[in-house]
């Protein structure tokens, strides 16, 4: 787990439950890090947790520059399995204000290790994040940036 644009680190128990999430997240040898931020809402009594693949970018070679989509294939019930009990589950499928932050994500409400959470997971990583990755056009190699 990457802990981005969040200070200090999380409680233990919020790391464990965030790599049993990102386990839901379908990786490929190729596939760029998964960032994590998170938040607890004192106020409201829960934990705010966004997950998401980060962007690639090619270094060099004609294509230098472009942002290159990453794939994003989650496996539902095996995120689920991360909650004590079956979480609430929905889908945004796109922006709903202009200032949407989060856009088109995966929501999932329920109770793990006694705290209420709230997990997204993002379609496509925020702006705010970066580049998780680069490709190497001269050696076909990638590189984690995060």
């Amino acid at each position: 787990m990457e802990e981005t644009e969040q200070r200090g680190s999380p409680p233990p128990w919020l790391r464990w439950f965030v790599n049993d999430a990102v386990k839901g997240i379908v990786h490929r040898a190729d596939s760029a890090p998964v960032g994590c931020h998170f938040f607890e809402d004192a106020d409201l009594g829960v934990w705010e947790v966004t997950l998401f693949v980060g962007k690639s970018e090619v270094v060099g070679g004609p294509w230098d520059g472009t942002v290159v989509p990453t794939g994003l294939e989650v496996d539902i019930s095996r995120v689920a399995a991360a909650f004590d009990l079956a979480p609430d589950i929905s889908w945004q499928a796109e922006k709903v204000l202009s200032d949407d932050d989060l856009g088109p994500h995966i929501s999932f409400s329920g109770i793990c290790r006694e705290h209420k959470i709230w997990l997204r997971i993002l379609q496509i990583a925020p702006d705010w994040a970066g580049i998780g990755r680069v490709l190497h056009a001269d050696s076909g190699d990638f590189e984690d940036r995060w």
